[in-house]
């Protein structure tokens, strides 16, 4: 590719991470699998930015690796500085390896005026193999729901989106002692497990659509927190024999538990975890549970506490030059 690029042109991506909040269709007795919902939080952001000439500073081989990829899809025969500002942490459950390579691929096609969708660029890095919502929340933010993978699906399409509550806020439980499950052993254990029932499954997807969006859009916490437990109920009895119990991490587990044992139903898991959640009705008791349990866990410095709100917006593009 000849592409000309002014030397003073920079390309700045900043994407927030996302809650995997479950699937709703593992029963592998439809035509479409997996299908899910999820949200994006504005505690942990990927933000970089990209101009053309050789690399200045070191750079993350891990991103470097997705730079690459995505380079030698464009047939870009030229060299990119980039700098990573800061990164969503990986392996915890919170999407960094498709915002990671969207951030790096969205900011590449624009230097090429290229512009080209999330879709496109998630494609190229095999993103969305199972869900598309970490696609959905750098195009659209808020909350959203994609309909998982038919016979010729390439990407999951997204199905609904609303923006979420600005009052509510979870209270993400991070164990930075261990890394969830992902890459090969995230395809094999998907490959063992045994499927949900299909009575389950249509269980699950008729409260998707009876009790929890509905009590999304007229702001119902008390149903939407209702349907966030089943829907995590319903994927913890699938994914619990490749993850030893309900959840990822045993230090976790015994929270949410106690979270539960207090009343609290919006509680789960993201993804392969480690990292938990508990959704509550606004930032001043999200806040106050974080005091809560940084005093109460004071002795595991392993876990973290953290208070996110969702965020309703797509990712950011600045361009300069």
């Amino acid at each position: 590719m000849n592409a000309v690029i002014s030397a003073t042109r920079t390309v700045g991506v900043t994407t927030y991470g996302r809650l995997h909040l479950g699937f709703f269709n593992l029963s592998q007795q439809t035509q479409r699998q997996f299908g899910s919902v999820g949200v994006a939080i504005d505690a942990f952001q990927t933000s970089l930015s990209i101009s053309s000439g050789p690399q200045q500073s070191a750079f993350d081989p891990w991103a470097a690796a997705i730079l690459q990829r995505h380079l030698l899809a464009s047939n870009a025969q030229m060299a990119f500085n980039v700098s990573i500002q800061q990164a969503i942490p990986r392996h915890g459950g919170l999407g960094s390896g498709t915002q990671m390579a969207l951030a790096l691929g969205t900011a590449v096609n624009y230097l090429l005026d290229q512009p080209t969708s999330a879709s496109d660029i998630a494609a190229i890095h095999q993103r969305g193999a199972r869900s598309g919502i970490g696609i959905a929340t750098f195009e659209h933010g808020g909350l959203v729901i994609d309909g998982g993978r038919g016979a010729h699906t390439v990407v999951p399409p997204m199905l609904a989106r609303h923006a979420f509550p600005s009052d509510w806020h979870f209270l993400l439980i991070i164990d930075n002692s261990r890394a969830g499950l992902h890459g090969q052993g995230e395809k094999n254990a998907f490959k063992q497990l045994a499927p949900q029932s299909l009575a389950a499954t249509q269980t699950i997807q008729q409260k998707l659509l009876s009790h929890g969006l509905p009590a999304l859009i007229e702001q119902d916490f008390s149903t939407f927190s209702q349907f966030i437990g089943d829907l995590q109920t319903y994927n913890a009895e699938y994914f619990a024999p490749a993850q030893g119990g309900p959840y990822a991490s045993q230090a976790i587990a015994g929270i949410l538990q106690t979270l539960k044992q207090q009343g609290h139903t919006g509680v789960g898991q993201t993804s392969w975890g480690p990292t938990g959640f508990v959704l509550l009705p606004s930032r001043a008791e999200a806040v106050a549970m974080q005091m809560q349990l940084l005093k109460a866990h004071a002795s595991q410095p392993t876990l973290g506490f953290v208070v996110t709100a969702a965020v309703n917006q797509p990712a950011h593009i600045h361009i300069e030059g």
